[in-house]
């Protein structure tokens, strides 16, 4: 009987020592999942701010007076060339 007491002693220590260690690292991925959730809403933040910045840049009217300030004009048919293979 005394052999059998201390057996379950043993599995009931080592239980209690499983359990704890799931628990750690249940709260371990749970913190990784938070900071790569804030992440995530960061890198969405970060692409829409870069979608709009870019469809600012692409306004045709924004493109002409940059280059109407830098004097810059389209080729003419003279300097262009057609490549073919």
């Amino acid at each position: 009987m005394n052999k059998l007491n201390t057996l379950l002693l043993v599995l009931a220590l080592a239980s209690g020592l499983a359990v704890v260690t799931v628990q750690e690292r249940s709260r371990e991925y749970y913190s990784a999942l938070n900071r790569a959730q804030q992440e995530e809403t960061t890198l969405e933040d970060d692409f829409s701010r870069l979608k709009l910045e870019q469809a600012k840049l692409a306004n045709h009217q924004l493109i002409q007076q940059a280059a109407t300030q830098q004097r810059l004009q389209p080729p003419d048919l003279a300097q262009t060339k057609m490549l073919t293979e």
